[in-house]
């Protein structure tokens, strides 16, 4: 059973890392212009793509492990390798793209942030397997909102987004080391003797959720990167704005997840197949609903307070706004899948599911986004998540039909 203080901080947690990227952003257009919110927009994307790798699917694989097969010190590194990784390739991305100087320092500290994020992550698993999800979300409240406000006041006497962005990755790591790491004493302790074995068993079974979530990030973001390809600095600027109001489903997702995925666990480790196929539909329907206020509210009032908030006159794109919305219900739901799907150990299968859309997505954007501009960025958002959803939807009913019909096999047999 969920507690209350539980989802009330991790609803908390989830709001402000969802709108983290919004938040900057348009601080970033007042201050520093739509040029350097534009590379910081592009920057971001990557960084959230090569998080991905650092992220592993260990969240998803921790904290569905109820029955306690490996220990906290064999997660954590695990958790190491994959954000090691990370590093490492996002350094050798940044140096042979050819980025500038200012973009490239700009990439490689909100790599770093997300190396932060992520070895904090395996601490969340471990207080959320305690029944204590709620310090999860606080350790994100903290750590964002001090990073935040580190942010503000350093690009507010600099205008320098770089040495903002220092403050913000020192305020992170800071925090980290004041509360993660201090508070993990009272459920975990770290052992550098570990069996190795299971650290090895823990990457292999967690790469296909890794790759899955990687090319995910690209699918994510392969309409950001068609649009970077036109060098038009501008565009991109003017689409993350747009796609800001997406996060409000996105963000939804994410905090009725995370609670649930030790519930996960356990119904599908206890072949409760009912419940556990019921509490995905009630999330996705939820999920549905959120979408159609959202859209309603967008339709209304959704052009007049962007342009407030950002500053910025997007009245042409009203439609534009209406359907990245509804591109991110269908992102949403194919993540609610994509966890249920890793529950059930079937990480191969999202491999695949990410796998054929990605092959979509190295094609459609580029063109459309060249022929039509932002209405092209649009509609590839729309055909990439559609995609995406019913590739999921397919794979997720085959592997619970296969699993009762199983279930009932046994039933009769005893």
């Amino acid at each position: 059973m969920i507690k209350k203080r539980e989802f009330i901080w991790n609803t908390i947690g989830s709001l402000i890392s969802s709108v983290l990227n919004a938040i900057i952003l348009a601080f970033c257009t007042r201050l520093n212009g739509i040029e350097i919110a534009g590379m910081f927009s592009i920057s971001y994307a990557t960084a959230s793509i090569l998080d991905s790798i650092g992220n592993f699917g260990l969240r998803i694989y921790q904290t569905t492990d109820t029955i306690r097969k490996n220990t906290f010190s064999e997660y954590l590194i695990a958790r190491f390798f994959a954000v090691i990784l990370m590093i490492i390739i996002g350094i050798i991305f940044v140096l042979v793209t050819g980025y500038t100087e200012e973009k490239l320092y700009i990439c490689l500290l909100l790599i770093m942030f997300r190396a932060i994020e992520n070895i904090s992550e395996t601490y969340q698993a471990e207080f959320q397997l305690n029944g204590r999800l709620e310090l999860g979300g606080k350790t994100i409240v903290y750590r964002n909102i001090i990073g935040l406000i580190v942010f503000f006041i350093l690009d507010y006497i600099t205008k320098n987004i770089i040495v903002s962005l220092i403050g913000f990755l020192m305020a992170n790591i800071i925090v980290f080391f004041l509360y993660d790491a201090k508070l993990i004493k009272k459920f975990a302790s770290i052992h550098l003797k570990v069996n190795k074995q299971k650290i090895i068993q823990i990457i292999k079974e967690c790469i296909p959720l890794a790759i899955s979530t990687l090319i995910s990030m690209y699918v994510i973001n392969a309409v950001k990167y068609a649009i970077d390809a036109t060098g038009d600095y501008s565009m991109q600027t003017y689409f993350n704005i747009l796609y800001m109001p997406t996060f409000v489903i996105n963000m939804l997702s994410i905090f009725i997840i995370k609670p649930f995925l030790k519930p996960f666990g356990e119904y599908w480790n206890e072949k409760q197949y009912k419940k556990f196929i019921k509490i995905i539909l009630v999330i996705i329907g939820i999920l549905a609903l959120a979408t159609l206020c959202t859209e309603i509210g967008a339709y209304i009032l959704g052009i007049p307070l962007l342009n407030l908030l950002y500053g910025v006159n997007l009245e042409e794109y009203k439609i534009h706004l209406i359907l990245l919305i509804f591109s991110g219900f269908l992102y949403a739901s194919s993540n609610v899948l994509f966890n249920a799907l890793g529950t059930m150990r079937k990480q191969k299968l999202t491999t695949i599911a990410y796998g054929l859309v990605a092959i979509f997505s190295l094609f459609i954007p580029e063109k459309l986004v060249k022929m039509y501009n932002m209405t092209g960025a649009s509609i590839s958002c729309i055909i990439i998540m559609n995609l995406l959803f019913i590739c999921m939807l397919t794979f997720f009913v085959y592997v619970c039909i296969s699993n009762i019909r199983k279930n009932k096999e046994l039933y009769i047999d005893e």
